[in-house]
């Protein structure tokens, strides 16, 4: 289940790149990270941006409440 979107930037070395978050704030919609990641471009237009999916596990174990 897709619980929200969190903005991450592209660190590319060599031929291999990876997408790390530029912070721990998860938006609740992609609209919401896309407007975040144009306001961040305005300043830093050679920054690579994009929003990726944060997703929550859902687990078939029901936990006790014993």
């Amino acid at each position: 289940m897709i619980i929200g979107f969190i903005l991450l930037v592209s660190a590319c070395v060599a031929d291999f790149c990876d997408a790390m978050p530029v912070s721990d704030d998860i938006y609740l919609n992609r609209e919401s990270c896309q407007l975040v990641l144009d306001a961040i471009h305005e300043r830093r237009p050679e920054a690579i941006l994009l929003c990726g999916e944060v997703w929550r596990e859902e687990s078939d174990d029901k936990e006790s409440t014993d």
